[in-house]
């Protein structure tokens, strides 16, 4: 399937990578259809990109690569929801803000998407807990440390093996 973008002009995407909202992101309601994106292999970020609306994609990053001790707690409605029945088959990403002026990236650690990767289900899920802030800034030295961070994740991380399924 190809869908035509904005950032990216015509892309190809294999249907079976599409994820299905079950809830929404925040402001965007309206759009159900997405797709991981990896734009650039040597990069920590990825692209939610909606397959609806190709003017609409979200700069994502796995939170495990910004703070390494991050563990949210997801509700049992939640998991219900995305039909879980594995932590294995979760994935988790924070939509990443980048600004210009002064230069500052932070990943919404408060509300993350959390994926499915198995039933290709997501959810933007609220934390109640207040430990993670809506704005969590990463400096652009760190960045390079989290993409090695990154790397071993994948490499080593059972977690990392419904990531590898999500991404595009």
């Amino acid at each position: 399937m190809n869908i035509v973008t904005t950032r990216f002009g015509e892309i190809e995407i294999d249907e079976t990578r599409i994820i299905n909202m079950r809830g929404e992101i925040l402001g965007f309601e309206h759009l159900k259809r997405y797709v991981l994106h990896k734009q650039d292999d040597k990069s920590p970020f990825l692209w939610f990109q909606s397959v609806d609306d190709g003017a609409i994609a979200f700069v994502v990053i796995n939170p495990l690569v910004v703070k390494t001790d991050y563990e949210p707690v997801i509700s049992g409605d939640d998991v219900k929801s995305l039909e879980i029945e594995s932590v294995k088959d979760v994935v988790l990403m924070a939509i990443v803000t980048i600004r210009s002026n002064p230069f500052t990236v932070s990943a919404n650690l408060r509300a993350p998407i959390v994926i499915n990767s198995r039933k290709k289900l997501a959810k933007q899920v609220v934390l109640e807990d207040s430990e993670y802030p809506v704005q969590y800034y990463v400096t652009k030295g760190e960045l390079q440390e989290k993409q090695d961070q990154q790397e071993d994740i994948e490499k080593n991380c059972d977690k990392a093996e419904g990531y590898k399924e999500a991404i595009a």
